[in-house]
């Protein structure tokens, strides 16, 4: 019990919609994508998987849902990405599966 806990890599910075576009662009063009999850308010369970990554940047930018998380593996590590609409821009949280 004495080890210590080990937590994966993670990091968080908030997009202009120029870079949220350019980030869903990385992703579509890089990476391979393993699944798209909506989260559509506070109470409102995460849902998802048969979602186009395209669709899902449409949604949050529309305002339709308020969050979208992105799980793809990229040069060979897996990912995922947790995006937030917020009156600044969009949150980004990512974290090394």
């Amino acid at each position: 019990m004495n080890e210590p806990i080990e937590f994966p890599d993670l990091h968080e910075s908030i997009l202009d919609e120029a870079r949220l576009d350019a980030l869903f662009n990385d992703i579509a063009m890089e990476a391979q994508v393993l699944s798209v999850l909506l989260k559509g308010g506070a109470e409102v369970l995460a849902e998802g998987g048969d979602v186009a990554l395209s669709e899902a940047l449409s949604m949050l930018k529309e305002g339709r849902v308020r969050a979208v998380q992105v799980r793809y593996v990229h040069r060979g590590k897996a990912w995922t990405d947790t995006l937030l609409r917020t009156a600044s821009g969009y949150r980004v949280v990512r974290i090394a599966a």
